[in-house]
């Protein structure tokens, strides 16, 4: 079944495509660069340079309707993985960093109401620019407060009949986070973000496709096992992203996830970060199941 037979069968297709995204409803390019994890908004010092590479896979086998009604038959596996470099700096005694984030990977499995949809095993998602400041970055309190702007170009593969990584479309996302420590061992992570899309003029059959904003919620729970370790539960919610296609709105999407990650320093420079969730609460996308991520970072 192609894209364009799917449109008319059910209300939200942007969401079947970006719920591959590990925790939100964005873009796939936007949601992956967007999506945080534990700590990940402590500063390092300026001159740092952070490469980071992450294997995210989930799988469904529930489509959720804006009713909120499940259609059978259905299904979606994901299998994504980013490349991600950061460099830290100081501007005019402001922390701020810089990173580029290139997600690729592919969708399989893809089926609604008993019918194969058409899906990219592999392809390239957009590019995301970032830059990040520090206007409070308090180590001795251990309190930061960061605000960081996300410019998501459209330079993914985008095929209107296919679903694949590519939007098609520009996207700004803001997203301010503060971190903050409530006993010597535990600590807590608190972000939000916006995001603000433009137009896809190459929707199925060429018609014009809009997007309204999407806004997102995340929170951690971090337990400090040790200097080395951290276990950390979090609760994730995205709202909004209402699409109109030719003139057809299709309605929002939103899914709450919870979830779970283990941190781990391998050595003063590395870090592995283990983490798994599950979609608690959807409507007008995928459901999943497990959503499984496995980060690597490494500081210069």
């Amino acid at each position: 079944m192609t894209m364009k037979q799917f449109f008319g069968k059910v209300p939200h297709i942007a969401t079947i495509v970006t719920s591959v995204a590990m925790f939100g409803s964005l873009g796939v390019g936007e949601a992956l660069a967007a999506d945080a994890q534990p700590r990940d908004f402590l500063p390092a010092p300026a001159g740092t340079h952070l490469g980071l590479l992450y294997n995210l896979n989930s799988s469904s086998d529930t489509f959720v309707d804006a009713n909120g009604n499940e259609v059978p038959g259905s299904g979606l596996d994901t299998h994504i993985g980013i490349a991600r470099y950061v460099y830290f700096f100081d501007v005019a005694g402001v922390r701020a960093d810089i990173n580029v984030v290139q997600p690729f990977g592919g969708l399989s499995n893809m089926s609604l109401g008993g019918s194969p949809l058409n899906s990219d095993d592999f392809s390239l998602g957009d590019t995301s620019i970032v830059g990040t400041f520090w206007p409070l970055n308090d180590p001795e309190n251990n309190r930061y407060f960061a605000l960081a702007t996300y410019l998501t170009l459209p330079t993914g593969e985008y095929d209107a009949n296919v679903a694949s990584l590519g939007s098609n479309r520009w996207s700004v996302t803001v997203q301010p986070a503060f971190y903050f420590n409530i006993s010597p061992q535990w600590s807590v992570d608190l972000v939000g973000d916006v995001t603000i899309y433009g137009d896809n003029d190459d929707g199925p059959g060429g018609i014009k496709i809009e997007k309204d904003p999407n806004f997102t919620a995340l929170g951690w729970l971090n337990y400090h096992a040790s200097e080395a370790t951290t276990v950390s539960f979090g609760i994730s919610t995205t709202h909004g992203g209402e699409e109109t296609w030719g003139g057809v709105s299709r309605g929002d999407s939103q899914v709450t996830t919870v979830r779970a990650a283990w941190s781990q320093m391998l050595n003063p420079t590395t870090q592995l970060v283990l983490e798994i969730g599950t979609d608690v609460e959807t409507e007008n996308t995928f459901k999943r199941d497990t959503a499984a991520l496995v980060r690597l970072a490494k500081f210069f």
